[in-house]
């Protein structure tokens, strides 16, 4: 069997016909060329995921059959977000949707002293972080879908998180011995410093809202690296 395009539709399917049109019917038809008759997954960020099978392929619409549910996932008991420094714009974009595939609940951009400098991001620029998450999604085979959440500054967002601070650093614990440290549900954030690493008082601040300064091999990783290994090992040790 090949293999069979996902979409996610922000109306969520049901049992019946669906019309698709504008970027979803194009990518099925242009770019995907799906013929009456082939099957398709849809899935609208609900835990569940249905087959459809097309039935007509008009201009610039698509009709596809809902015709029965294959999938369906509980919310995750652990919600896991991912804290990016606003580093250049390529690395970011990589970092939101390699953090998407590897799990990432919520998704949020960190303003950080040694991080990039400038306005706070643009609505185009946040548009575009949510459709390569949509984009990695339908990849990957998730139900639910990341938030990404507007950009704050680290000490703020630590002054108000209830949950557990996980942070990669060459010189911190292993991971077996975080391993009993982390909840198996509630929140975990993994937090990833800047290229240019922490200043001393985000440092201070980490340390003091309990931070686990963990162990992830012992290389320096680009900051976009850093924060897809600490959602993977966090995933890797607690679910």
């Amino acid at each position: 069997m090949g293999h069979v395009p996902r979409l996610f539709l922000r109306e969520r399917p049901g049992p019946g016909p669906v019309w698709l049109d504008g970027e979803a019917a194009s990518r099925l038809a242009t770019v995907l060329r799906v013929r009456p008759g082939e099957e398709v997954r849809l899935f609208g960020g609900d835990g569940r995921e249905w087959q459809g099978v097309v039935r007509e392929v008009a201009r610039g619409r698509v009709m596809v059959e809902v015709v029965a549910m294959v999938r369906q996932e509980p919310l995750p008991e652990l919600v896991l977000e991912a804290w990016l420094p606003l580093i250049r714009a390529q690395r970011f974009e990589w970092a939101v949707e390699k953090c998407t595939e590897a799990g990432a609940d919520i998704i949020r951009p960190v303003a950080m002293v040694f991080g990039q400098r400038g306005d706070a991001p643009s609505g185009a620029r946040v548009e575009r972080w949510g459709r390569i998450a949509v984009e990695a999604s339908e990849q990957c085979g998730r139900l639910y879908l990341p938030v990404i959440e507007p950009a704050q500054g680290l000490e703020r967002l630590l002054g108000g998180f209830r949950g557990s601070v996980v942070v990669l650093d060459r010189a911190g614990m292993a991971a077996t011995e975080a391993v009993r440290l982390l909840p198996g549900r509630g929140r975990v954030a993994v937090v990833c410093g800047p290229e240019g690493g922490f200043a001393p008082g985000e440092v201070a601040a980490l340390r003091a809202a309990g931070a686990l300064f963990v162990q992830a091999g012992p290389h320096v990783l680009r900051a976009e690296t850093a924060a897809v290994a600490g959602v993977v090992l966090v995933r890797a040790l607690v679910g």
